[in-house]
């Protein structure tokens, strides 16, 4: 097998994508890479990632490869989960306190504590497999961190999610329980679980 059929194949397994590692784990050389560019085969989307020249970028899928610990979170998770037709502005994500990320991003920094509580896998828009928080975690931090999110787009949120076959109130009040904002939602849901 060629070195082009070796990442063509690669290429196909792993969504178009490719960073430097996995060429060096393929026995291919990072000098070598500027060829393939040059050959039309892969482009350079960010640091050390290529995709194939015949697709799309997805900018969901390649912050993730980028920054495996960044969770979407807020807007960008509510948009994900399509509890809200708003594109948000800029991404939001979450990392835990101490881990670095550069770029354009609204970052929101957590204790390793609350990292992991409500990570799920899900599709970007872009059909490729990212993780974000879910709608759960998304409406506690909502409340928690006050400011993030306007009132008329909260109240459509809200309205979104509570009509949603998918609502999962106990794990709602648990999570309330567990960001010390179980009265505020608990509130909220008898509110809205009588409409």
């Amino acid at each position: 097998m060629t070195e082009e059929e070796k990442i063509k194949k690669f290429l196909n397994k792993h969504c178009g994508y490719i960073t430097t590692a996995e060429f060096i784990s393929l026995g291919i050389g990072k000098h070598q890479i500027p060829n393939f560019i040059n050959g039309g085969l892969i482009r350079k989307v960010a640091y050390g990632i290529y995709i194939d020249n015949s697709i799309l970028e997805d900018p969901y899928y390649i912050l993730q490869k980028r920054y495996p610990h960044a969770i979407f979170s807020f807007n960008t998770a509510f948009y994900i989960l399509n509890l809200t037709n708003r594109t948000p502005h800029e991404i939001d994500i979450t990392v835990p306190r101490g881990k670095r990320v550069r770029g354009n991003y609204n970052i929101h920094y957590i204790s390793q504590k609350y990292y992991d509580i409500g990570i799920i896998e899900t599709e970007s828009p872009s059909g490729n497999k990212i993780k974000v928080y879910n709608a759960e975690r998304c409406i506690c931090d909502m409340y928690r961190i006050s400011g993030e999110i306007d009132l008329e787009l909260q109240n459509r949120i809200l309205n979104y999610y509570f009509h949603s076959k998918n609502k999962n109130i106990d794990r709602l009040l648990e999570y309330a329980k567990i960001f010390n904002i179980y009265e505020k939602i608990n509130t909220i849901v008898e509110v809205l679980m009588k409409w």
